[in-house]
């Protein structure tokens, strides 16, 4: 390396070009390494459905709004050479793409602002923890891919001005439309590739492939882009266009500035969670004011920073006009904030290339881009482990599918899993594992006694809970054992019914019943089955018919019924209980370092757990939004810790409003207040309702400045009517 440089964009070593290569062969491998667990997932399941080798699907079709046919056509190779037995070579694909953006990122700022600043930006791209999502799932090679063509262009156009062609404007025509061709991202990097050619004189010739570009872009979208889409429901760019309205341009402003802001901390590996709202500020500010320096230094903008500024805001504004009416905290999601540094890092090097590379300040400048990278590096692990959890869950629910194929009662056309694979049901499962191997085989035990319950639970009850069936009928006096309870409340009725069998229920006042299932535990599902027992009328629950000699664990909730009369089986429990709204901490969205752990002491078998040491603002919501009737309510939260000797007030339990976008209510809780074994902890006191407010629980640490003493699991959160006892632990059925 030149120790004669007198700034960083003239310094001069042909290592780092072979050192950059060096560590993404090793960041690829440890990628693949890290993700071999990884099955295929949420819109992977499209492709599988969709785009198999032996399909006819119109590979012109678009995935939720993005043109994605290069991506399609790789997946259809990889289908054809692998099939869906093992996962990895669907990573390997995405991680080649990624470090394809690498090395063509470096490239393009080494042309602009040297090999230094180059090597540094490239490095932080490699290890992009915040961005992690378009690194470590498979399917975000249509965004890699789009972006890999993309920064190629822009090298083609940088080529001296002198040797432009005919040959090479096709070439540029040919990389834009194939930006285009993989997913919608294509459309920030044709805008960017527009604006510097309009503003460059000497290149203006080259807009020809830009509006040949736009030109094919524009008959698809015509054809295909404002139509159908082969994943049913997916929405569409038109259809989010067709519905702004003036009150919407606000959310898209909102969601613009956020993204932004997410891609400008993603820079130096900080997520906007997690950091006081003042810092993110005067970071977002830091970083336009060494942009407008930089500018102001050198007596205004080069025509490809101004490219790269129109690129950006146009990808976010299509992102947020599509996105901003589902969730405006969206605008943080670690795929927009890959894409939003791409844009900014060379901006940003092209900014910093005249720092001094001078002794005194080596050290300084080596251990800030240390900490970057080790941060985004430990972000990058941490997320492409994340989804253990959830790849064991889902191989349990396909093992189910499989081990119960054939069943009489199975309902055939129901999403499997409406929260990881919604568009897949048993038979596109079946028709695609007949064709391409199963992806479980081998790898999740073949017996449901060996399976995760809870997984294994919630794809019985999506299987069959639609055959779950109430009739009215007739005494039959050889229904089996019967059991006479009286009660003056609500009553909840715990029962294990042999398959394809029934109970009789006979209550001597009318009686409104919920009805849930389960088969290895309790039944966690919402009700399936809403009835109503006539007064001295027999009515019959018919359970589903498997074809095979399982026990369905029976659970229905009613409202006073009286006398009570239960025939058909002897393993019955019951207990005086209260309509609960509940939610299951492990299913909520997350932020790091939050994760959803197996727990055999949770009801569901998974817990929301936040480890030790934790040190920022981190927040679990979960639940479905719930808009609840007028009243007065408390919540109570089943938590516990790993130690209870912490002393520092550390975790904040409660209720958010998704409406007002504030806290309705919460308590924040000691490690010594809670103990190493689950209890039920009240919250909130006494909440009044706000009609038509939208509520979710909320868990988030409070660690103080200071660090977690221990491990905190949470379970599960109710709301209760105000003055309720607390919440009863239900013993399972022997």
């Amino acid at each position: 390396m030149s120790l004669k440089a007198e700034s960083l964009a003239e310094v001069r070593s042909p290592w780092l070009r072979r050192s950059l290569i060096a560590l993404s062969a090793v960041t690829f491998a440890a990628v693949v390494y890290l993700t071999s667990y990884k099955n295929f997932f949420y819109d992977e399941w499209d492709f599988v459905t969709a785009y198999r080798p032996s399909q006819s699907t119109s590979i012109l079709l678009p995935h939720n709004e993005h043109w994605s046919t290069i991506p399609i056509l790789v997946w259809k190779g990889l289908f054809a050479l692998f099939g869906l037995r093992t996962h990895i070579p669907y990573e390997a694909a995405a991680a080649a793409g990624h470090v394809a953006c690498v090395l063509l990122l470096f490239e393009l700022i080494r042309r602009r602002s040297g090999v230094l600043p180059a090597f540094a930006a490239a490095l932080i791209l490699l290890v992009l923890g915040t961005g992690a999502t378009d690194i470590v799932n498979a399917f975000q090679l249509t965004w890699t891919l789009s972006i890999a063509f993309g920064l190629t262009a822009m090298l083609v156009i940088d080529s001296s001005p002198s040797s432009w062609s005919w040959r090479r404007i096709a070439a540029l025509t040919a990389l834009l439309l194939s930006s285009l061709m993989s997913s919608g991202i294509g459309l920030g990097f044709l805008v960017a590739v527009a604006v510097q050619l309009l503003l460059d004189p000497g290149r203006r010739r080259l807009l020809l492939a830009v509006l040949g570009a736009l030109g094919v872009y524009l008959v698809w979208f015509a054809a295909y882009g404002a139509g159908g889409s082969p994943c049913g429901g997916c929405p569409t760019a038109i259809g989010a266009i067709r519905s702004i309205d003036p009150a919407y341009l606000l959310d898209v402003v909102r969601f613009e500035l956020l993204s932004l802001t997410a891609s400008v901390a993603g820079l130096i590996g900080l997520t906007v969670f997690g950091l006081p709202a003042l810092l993110v500020r005067a970071i977002f500010v830091a970083f336009v004011g060494l942009l407008a320096w930089s500018w102001y230094q050198r007596e205004g903008l080069e025509s490809w920073e101004v490219g790269l500024l129109a690129g950006l805001l146009a990808q976010f504004t299509l992102v947020a006009i599509v996105r901003a009416r589902l969730q405006v905290v969206a605008a943080t999601d670690p795929h927009y904030v890959y894409v939003g540094v791409v844009y900014l890092l060379p901006l940003v090097a092209n900014a910093l290339k005249r720092v001094p590379w001078r002794p005194m300040l080596r050290p300084a400048l080596v251990v800030v881009l240390a900490l970057i990278v080790w941060s985004n590096a430990a972000l990058l692990v941490q997320q492409a482990l994340v989804q253990r959890d959830l790849m064991q869950a889902e191989n349990t629910e396909l093992r189910v599918v499989e081990l119960f194929r054939g069943a009489p009662d199975m309902a055939l056309n129901t999403p499997l899993d409406k929260q990881i694979m919604p568009q897949l049901t048993a038979a596109r499962y079946y028709s695609a594992i007949d064709e391409l191997g199963s992806p479980v085989s081998g790898s999740v035990p073949a017996s449901l006694d060996k399976l995760s319950p809870n997984a294994a639970d919630r794809q019985l009850v999506s299987l069959f809970g639609a055959a779950l069936t109430v009739t009215a009928g007739v005494w039959d006096a050889s229904a089996g054992p019967c059991h006479i309870l009286e009660s003056a409340a609500a009553l909840t009725l715990d029962a294990q019914v042999p398959d394809g069998e029934s109970i009789m229920l006979r209550a001597s006042r009318r009686a409104d019943a919920a009805i849930s299932l389960g088969v290895l535990g309790p039944p966690t599902s919402p009700p399936l089955l809403e009835a109503s027992l006539s007064a001295s009328t027999p009515e019959w629950i018919h359970l589903p018919n498997t074809g095979q000699p399982l026990l369905w664990r029976l659970r229905v909730r009613t409202s006073v019924p009286g006398e009570l009369m239960v025939c058909g089986t002897d393993l019955l429990q019951f207990h005086i209980g209260t309509s609960l709204f509940s939610a299951s901490a492990a299913g909520g969205s997350l932020d790091a370092p939050w994760a959803s752990a197996h727990d055999s002491a949770a009801y569901t078998g998974l817990a929301a757990r936040l480890p030790r040491g934790t040190a920022v603002r981190s927040r679990n919501l979960f639940g479905a939004p719930m808009v609840l009737t007028d009243g007065t309510y408390d919540v109570w939260y089943r938590a516990r810790v790993a130690d209870s000797n912490g002393t520092i007030p550390e975790m904040t339990l409660g209720l958010f409003d998704l409406s007002a976008q504030t806290w309705v209510g919460g308590k924040t809780y000691r490690a010594s207040t809670l103990r190493n074994s689950y209890e039920w902890v009240k919250a909130v006191t006494g909440m009044v309702q706000r009609p038509g407010d939208r509520l979710v629980f909320i868990a988030e640490s409070d660690p103080g400045g200071a660090h977690l003493s221990t491990d905190w699991f949470i379970d599960e959160g109710v709301i209760l009517p105000a003055g309720s006892p607390p919440p009863t632990d239900i013993t399972p059925i022997a």
